[in-house]
Order: C-alpha cells, then sequence, then structure tokens
C-alpha cells in the first residue's frame, strides 16, 4: 500500500456509493472521474474535497437561487411600483417598432443603459402625442427596466394620487404624506396622461384649484428631492397653458424637469388592437 492510499484509509471516510478508487488508491467521481479529495504536496495532508461535476452542480444551483431571488425582489419592487397589472410585462425588447416611434424607443433605450447617469443628473423625460400613440406604453417599458435594474420606481398617474389624498382625509390608504413621501424617496417617479385631470374645469373651478395645488407639491417634492420623472401626456408642453390653463409655475418645473421633450406620433395601437380583439370574437363565432 502507497503513502497516499495509507493517508486515505488513515483520514477519509469510507467510499462512497458514486466513488470508485484509481491506480493510487485515491477516490474518484464515477461520473466525472475526478479526485474527490485534496492531498497536499508534501503528503502528509489529505481532506475531502468536490469533484469538478460537484462544483459545477453547486455553482448552478447558486445562480438559480440567485435568479429567484432576483426575481423575487424584481416583482416586490413591481408592487410597490403601483403599475397596474396591463403593464407588466412591458418590456423594450418585446415592444412594437415602427418608422413613426424608432427615434422615441431608441432613446428610450439609451435612457435605461444609462440610468445611473440619469438618476444621478436627474434627467427627466416629457413624452407627449395623441391617444393611443403608445406614451404610456414605452415609458411602462422604461419603467419595468429600471425596476429590473433594481431601481425603485412608482409608476401611477395624478388621478390615482388624487384618490390616495381623498381616502387619506378618511382614514384610508396612504394618505396625503404617505404617498409624498413615496414620492419623494424613489429613483424614478413616471406621471401618464399628465394634465388629463383638468379637462373641462371650467365647470368646476374649486375642485380643479384644490387639484392644482396638489399636482404643484407634487412636482415640488420631485423637484426639490432632485430625482428624476418621466411625464407622458396628450398635450405638448405650451398646451398645459393654452389647452388646459395650468399654472405657470407648474410649468416651468414640469419644463426644467424634462431634460428632453419627445413626440410619439402616428401609429394607433389601440385600434389595431380593437381589430385583433374583434377577430379573435369572430373565430369564436361571437
Amino acid at each position: 500500500m502507497n503513502e497516499v492510499n495509507g493517508l486515505f484509509e488513515k483520514i477519509i471516510l469510507p467510499l462512497r456509493a458514486d466513488e470508485y478508487l484509481d491506480g493510487d488508491g485515491l477516490p474518484r467521481c464515477k461520473k466525472c472521474h475526478t479526485l474527490r479529495v485534496y492531498v497536499s504536496d508534501d503528503k502528509t495532508f489529505c481532506a475531502r474535497c468536490l469533484c469538478e461535476c460537484r462544483s459545477k452542480q453547486i455553482e448552478k444551483e447558486k445562480e438559480l437561487e440567485e435568479l429567484r431571488r432576483n426575481l423575487d425582489e424584481f416583482n416586490d419592487r413591481q408592487r410597490l411600483s403601483l403599475m397596474g397589472d396591463r403593464y407588466k410585462n412591458c418590456r423594450l425588447s418585446t415592444a412594437v417598432i415602427t418608422g413613426h416611434n424608432r427615434a422615441a424607443y431608441e432613446k428610450a433605450k439609451r435612457y435605461v443603459e444609462r440610468a445611473a447617469d440619469m438618476r444621478k443628473e436627474n434627467i427627466g423625460l416629457y413624452f407627449y402625442g395623441d391617444n393611443s400613440s403608445g406614451k404610456t406604453y414605452i415609458t411602462a417599458c422604461i419603467c419595468n427596466e429600471l425596476l429590473r435594474k433594481g431601481y425603485r420606481c412608482i409608476y401611477t398617474n395624478f388621478a390615482r394620487i388624487l384618490a390616495e389624498i381623498r381616502s387619506g382625509y378618511d382614514g384610508y390608504g396612504m394618505g396625503e404624506l404617505g404617498i409624498m413621501r413615496r414620492l419623494m424617496t424613489c429613483d424614478f417617479v413616471f406621471l401618464d396622461d399628465f394634465g388629463k385631470e383638468f379637462i373641462g374645469r371650467e365647470y368646476n373651478r374649486s375642485a380643479a384649484k384644490w387639484a392644482e395645488e396638489k399636482l404643484f407639491e407634487l412636482i415640488n417634492v420631485r423637484y426639490n428631492s432632485t430625482r428624476p420623472t418621466v411625464f407622458s401626456s396628450n398635450y405638448a408642453m405650451d398646451e398645459l397653458a393654452s389647452k388646459l390653463s395650468l399654472d405657470k409655475a407648474i410649468i416651468e418645473r414640469v419644463n426644467e424637469m424634462s431634460a428632453r421633450v419627445i413626440r410619439i406620433e402616428g401609429d394607433d395601437f389601440r385600434a389595431k388592437q380593437l381589430r385583433f380583439k374583434n377577430d379573435k370574437a369572430i373565430k369564436y363565432g361571437i
């Protein structure tokens, strides 16, 4: 019996079912045929170790566990983002790119790629265009990509924020303080359908005035926290005044917070989706 063999028999536990002894009397894995023991150069120390296939298996298990943990964390961030179910699967990689929206999506992609700089430099965006042009979809794509990168985001609209504030007056929901705190601390905030709440404001001036005061507070919270805000709206920046009569201070803040104003035009995605659903209904005999 050689020296190494004797050292193994003296120190290491009995041979395992998935092992065999090689010519030196040392255990090897039956699957990958690599050693299951480490032997020092001077042959005075011998200890169990992992074979190659077991090491790879453990590494793969760690990777899968990391993926599961990342997915769980992403799902938590997405839940806290307030994003609706309709847009939770929006991704830049699966968006429908056309000649009309290509430039906007290229900017969106670069925004996500340089997210750390966007956050540090407080660079916001303002997307605008007609109904069904895809403004909500592109901003939802950006939000989801940022959530996957680990950023804390809120995706909502001003109508929902007003509802949260009103519910707080009755002792329900987050209330004004809670929603403002979240808006202040999130890395990125996405405000969808910006300005829509003020359509027809002339029919209820007191409610519109209150809403405008809350909007200024919200905008000011983001402005003073120097954190980026991404807006989507049916209205160009100058139309916020001409068509909605929004306070000049709000418009100036929004304009300053929006480093780039991006128009999306041409494609009526809602009409295409309606035709798609209509074809499905016909298929089912409805």
